[in-house]
């Protein structure tokens, strides 16, 4: 069914419209709708039908309501679409049928496309998404109050989608086309300063400079007169770019409506600098922070998170506490500098401005020392680390940090402060994390972020959820008015004017920074006054413009000059890049400090300067034109690769300049340092930012025309570190067909032969790229290109792991045993576990179960004996599927997840780590953990293959039966058959418990052929038994031979645990309905305790309630209800969902 909210009240069921009741069934309906998928409860029904007071039979009439809504909805095919739930009802779609929640995930998507650079595909999912609306939101029921909510925000949504799809249009050079519709816009919404931004823009790409400006014009008189606002910086900038003719304003840009821009940290200097403010209004803040400390200084660990908007006041506060802290602790700051990220960048300066650090680093072991050198001074690692070695060294790395914080705290205790962490990279951010997480005593951390945009910030977002429940976290507000007018008084004395900190209040906002900026200036030009008609811009860039253009131009160059650089500047980068003599440079800097532009932030040995806030340096930046911008980018960047050859931040900021530079940069050369600070970011275990470099020179190499080879070489590197990092899996695939194509054209048979291996590998790497028979094509087409050596061991191996998952099980040996004499050729230990697993799953495969476990107890010993997680890995997830899975042995399975879980620094792999998890949760779930189960699928993707079988458990059958449906089309559209195999079980079973005898038999018959084909002994055995038991009362010959053949595999001496409980129960049923009672009963008896023996308690039910159904068919009808009894009790003692405890019959 589909239901329609954007617009009129609609549901169309089986292809027409349904016809719905009076007013109180559709605002029922609507109320349903606007909360799909959840239970709304009848009182919460009832106030939005009738509102605070209802008529005394409001709930009887609800369900009346009810009931007749689900008949009309059950008559066009919704049968199961509107539940009775506790304590209310439920309306159980698809998010898909609600056009609601298709606008939204169509909105997302195009949001996605058009931030990914794509506004082509975001043009049209946008334009799909806004198609949707027929009018506004539950037109024809007159927007109720219980919706108002909704409808405002999805009004918003709609609103932003136009906003987004506008944007998109302008990229693709639609100006003209958007016009029209944007000046209708800006007329409907004339406080929308990003509507008023496009309309500018498409003007001005029009040739209407005149009219872009008169829009400008009219939309700050709006906000002035109606709202006392004058527009934001980037309606502002916009402006004075058109004024400019700014050539970038021809590009296809976007201008995103209430953009914010970048705020850049502050140098350790800044506290000193800071404190010469007045604090006022945060009391209680420093009353919490001097708490922790007293904590921390009695030996606890405290984590402490500071918030707000920018200039609210977060650097100030800590500065205050950091100053009553005095010589009692080891003051550590750090800051997240968004002009020139580097990895760790915010704990590295930190340790290096410490005076304390580097004596007791000096004193580390050899291993640590030598860890610790890389962010002490910069270096990067001395050699090239293997997908398994860069976990380990990122864990040590981290370790050794710890080691130095814990050898500082025994000191003295210790402060750590990360400024600005709304910038935060994600290699720092998973540094603080396992900093957090192995925090010593002695040690408080204070994290400060702007807020917004910090909660939108991904790096941020994920080291605040571990945080969650573990830091004391407060949000530092603007100032009230009172607290404001302390502040004035500090700064200017008592002689302002009565009204004047009324008027600095409401023009401010109360943000401390912006009222100090503007009282300064204020000051300084004998124009304080209380009318408010001061020069005070959106937000403060003119009071600081105005600061830096009233300097001499030499000054101002500096300045400039220091702006591109980023928030602190060495004193020798800056003078490579000044044209000045050193001593006139001195002097410039001289005049900017005492301007208080500027401020003195290196240490003893280290001579360097920085902006006091991160606006100066926003406005600095945003009033060089972009030529003269981008030149001095490039000579930023050459200084910094000329200063220390290799030193591993300088290459990562000299990258991060070129890329600004744009086209006053050699497109070669800036390709070049992109993929050595790629390299650089990569050996620091920097996973995020080396792919981003990567990507990088791919983008600049393709822009540039550069010759297919290296454009080919740059996609492989890309891929590789995605698929290493297990970022962005179908982007990889992608790197390498472009790579593949390019090495083509180019005639590289070698290298040709390499990406095909390296493609057959990626496209069995992950679910989202899976494509079996394509990987096998790929590593064919490999193998003759590779006949030896290391090369071939991996074709061969990546052949055996294709062919596992496409039911090849001959392909599989073959390959396997190929790998097992190449790496015994090679000789290191490693190689011989990847071979090994193809030996292991052939034999499995092959009905040969304890050979298989005996190689996975080889496999584990050699990985334990490497010290390696990753081969670990390897070995557990198979061997734990094996056992939970194929044989019925939850517990064994559940021991194999416990030796993988204990590995260390298996969690910084984090696809293998979820895989251990999803076959923790299969183990517990069919143990009958149902709680633990529901725990650890917590911390589960939503495709987790357990979540599958949970739905079953959990008594959501329909559910169950829909998605398994579709997991098994896309398994095998994927040729992934070893899984399809299992989901066709699983499919069966959930058939089987809905009644839906025929569809169960299908499903097992696919499971069947797949077993056979493949062969899969495990499988053949398992859809043979179930097979054998459905078929036991329709077709007893059918049934007979399906046993017989189990009886034949079970026979042949191997050890099949837990499923040898299934043929048990398939021979019940079978002797059972020839009338062989005690044959039955026996084996019934049997399976119970087999299922007993390897704690299988649904199984155990499900026997014990098969059994009941035999003696009542025997005519024991008080024998029957015994075992019925006991069967309810397990359900019981599982906890499983009422509709398990089904009703005592015969077979």
């Amino acid at each position: 069914m589909h239901f329609g909210v954007l617009g009129p009240l609609d549901v169309v069921g089986d292809g027409h419209r349904v016809v719905l009741g009076g007013p109180k069934q559709r605002e029922l309906l609507a109320m349903l709708v606007l909360h799909v998928n959840q239970v709304v409860p009848a009182g919460r029904l009832v106030e939005a039908l009738w509102g605070a007071e209802p008529p005394a039979r409001a709930e009887v009439t609800l369900r009346s309501h009810v009931l007749h809504l689900r008949q009309r909805l059950a008559a066009s095919g919704g049968a199961d679409v509107l539940l009775t739930r506790r304590p209310g009802y439920e309306l159980r779609a698809d998010p898909g049928e609600v056009d609601s929640h298709r606008f939204e995930r169509l909105a997302r998507e195009g949001q996605h496309a058009l931030d990914e650079g794509d506004p082509e595909r975001a043009a049209g999912l946008l334009r799909e998404a806004l198609a949707l609306w027929r009018g506004p939101v539950l037109d024809d029921l007159g927007q109720p109050a219980f919706a108002q909510a909704a409808t405002a925000r999805l009004e918003e949504l709609r609103l932003v989608a136009i906003e987004n799809r506008i944007a998109a249009d302008l990229a693709l050079h639609r100006h003209q086309e958007v016009t029209a519709e944007l000046e209708r816009l800006v007329a409907a919404h004339p406080f929308r300063e990003g509507l008023a931004g496009q309309l500018m823009l498409a003007l001005y790409r029009s040739g209407r400079q005149a009219d872009a400006l008169d829009t400008y014009a009219s939309a700050r008189k709006r906000l002035s007169t109606e709202l006392g606002l004058d527009p934001g910086p980037a309606l502002a900038e916009l402006e004075t770019a058109i004024l400019r003719h700014d050539p970038a304003l021809s590009l296809p840009v976007r201008v995103p409506p209430g953009h914010d821009r970048e705020v850049l940290p502050p140098p350790d200097a800044l506290f000193a600098v800071v404190r010469r403010v007045p604090i006022v209004g945060r009391a209680a803040e420093l009353h919490r922070l001097r708490e922790h400390w007293a904590a921390v200084r009695d030996g606890a660990r405290r984590v402490v998170l500071v918030s707000g908007e920018a200039g609210v006041g977060k650097t100030r506060l800590v500065a205050e506490f950091a100053h009553g802290v005095g010589d009692d602790a080891v003051l550590l700051v750090g800051r997240c500098d968004p002009a020139s990220p580097v990895p760790y960048g915010p704990v590295a300066g930190a340790l290096r401005a410490s005076a304390a650090a580097g004596p007791v680093a000096a004193g580390a072991p050899v291993a640590v020392r030598e860890r610790l050198a890389s962010l002490l001074d910069g270096s990067a690692g001395p050699r090239e680390l293997r997908t398994e070695d860069a976990a380990d060294e990122r864990f040590a790395l981290f370790d050794a940090v710890v080691w130095l914080l814990d050898r500082l705290a025994a000191e003295r205790p210790v402060v750590l402060t990360v400024e600005e962490g709304e910038h935060i990279d994600r290699a720092s951010s998973l540094l603080l994390r396992h900093l957090v997480g192995h925090l010593p005593k002695r040690v408080l951390v204070v994290v400060c972020f702007r807020d917004p945009p910090g909660g939108r910030h991904p790096a941020l977002l994920e080291l605040l959820g571990d945080l969650e429940g573990l830091a004391d976290r407060f949000v530092v507000h603007p100032l009230t008015e009172s607290d404001l007018g302390t502040l004035v008084e500090g700064l200017a004395g008592s002689g302002t004017p009565g009204n004047f900190v009324g008027a600095l209040w409401r023009h401010t906002g109360g943000n401390p920074f912006y009222a100090t900026e503007v009282v300064r200036d204020l000051s300084a030009r004998g124009a304080l006054r209380a009318d408010g008609r001061w020069e005070v811009p959106a937000g403060v860039r003119d009071v600081l413009r105005h600061r830096v253009h009233v300097l001499p131009e030499r000054v101002r160059q500096v300045v400039r000059c220091a702006a591109v650089l980023g928030r602190e500047v060495d004193f020798d980068v800056l003078a490579r890049i000044v044209d000045d003599d050193e001593e006139s440079l001195i002097d410039a800097l001289d005049l900017a400090v005492g301007a208080g532009l500027l401020v003195e932030a290196g240490s003893s040995w280290k001579a360097s300067y920085a902006f006091p806030h991160d606006l100066m340096r926003d406005a600095v930046y945003a009033d060089l034109a972009v030529p003269r911008r981008q030149r001095i980018h490039v000579r930023a960047a050459r200084a910094l690769l000329a200063r220390r050859p290799g030193r591993a931040q300088d290459v990562i900021a000299a990258a991060a300049h070129l890329r600004r530079a744009g086209a006053a940069a050699d497109p070669l050369e800036a390709a070049d340092v992109a993929l050595r600070a790629s390299d650089e970011a990569a050996r620091l275990y920097a996973w995020d930012e080396a792919v981003g470099h990567a990507e990088t020179a791919v983008t600049i190499l393709g822009d540039a025309g550069a010759p297919p080879g290296r454009l080919a070489e740059a996609n492989v590197r890309a891929a590789m570190l995605r698929l290493k990092s297990s970022i962005g899996y179908p982007l990889a695939v992608r790197h390498l067909e472009y790579a593949l194509e390019a090495y083509r054209v180019a005639g590289d048979d070698a290298a040709v032969a390499a990406v095909h291996s390296r493609l057959g590998a990626a496209l069995c790497a992950h679910h989202s790229v899976l494509d079996v028979p394509r990987a096998i094509e790929h590593f064919a087409a490999a193998e003759a290109g590779h006949g030896e050596g290391r090369a071939a061991f991996h074709v061969q191996r990546g052949l055996a792991l294709a062919a596992m998952y496409g039911l090849r099980t001959e392909l599989l040996g073959t390959s396997s045993q190929r790998a097992v004499e190449l790496a015994a050729g090679l000789g290191p230990r490693e190689l011989t576990v990847p071979a090994s697993w193809g030996q292991a799953w052939f034999r499995f495969n092959r009905g040969e179960p304890q050979a298989a476990e005996a190689t996975f107890e080889g496999m584990w010993a050699t990985a334990r004996d490497c010290g390696d997680a990753y081969l670990g890995w390897m070995t557990v997830n198979a061997a734990a599927l094996h056992a939970t899975e194929y044989l019925l042995d939850p517990t064994a399975g559940r021991e194999w997840c416990r030796r993988g879980l204990g590995q260390s620094r298996l969690d910084t792999f984090a696809h293998p780590h979820q895989t251990v998890l999803d076959q923790l949760t299969l183990a517990l779930a069919r143990a009958g953990e149902l709680a633990a189960a529901r725990a650890t699928a917590s911390a589960l993707s939503a495709d987790a293959v357990s979540l599958r079988l949970l739905l079953i458990l959990d008594g959501e059958w329909e559910r169950a039966e829909a998605t398994l449906a579709k997991v098994l089309a896309a398994d095998e559209a994927a040729g992934d058959l070893n899984d399809a195999a299992v989901h066709a079980r699983w499919l069966a079973g959930a058939r089987l418990l809905l009644g839906a005898a025929d569809g169960a038999v299908s499903a097992l018959d696919r499971a069947l052929a797949l077993g056979v084909e493949g062969p899969q002994v495990p499988t053949e055995l398992s859809a043979r038994a179930e097979l054998a038991r459905i078929h036991a009362a329709t077709d007893a010959g059918k049934a007979e031979r399906h046993l017989a053949r189990c009886d034949e595999i079970v026979g042949g001496g191997e050890d099949w645990r837990g499923l040898a409980g299934v043929v048990e129960l398939a021979r019940g049923a079978v002797t059972g309905a020839c009338g062989q009672w005690r044959e039955g009963e026996a084996a019934h008896e049997n399976a119970v305790r087999i299922f007993a023996e390897y704690r299988l308690p649904w199984h155990r039910a499900d026997a014990l309630h098969a059994w009941a159904g035999l003696l009542l068919a025997a005519g024991r009808p008080a024998e029957a209800e015994a075992r019925h009894r006991e069967s309810w009790a397990l359900y019981d003692e599982i906890g499983a969902a009422p509709r398990w405890r089904r009703p005592l019959a015969p077979p």
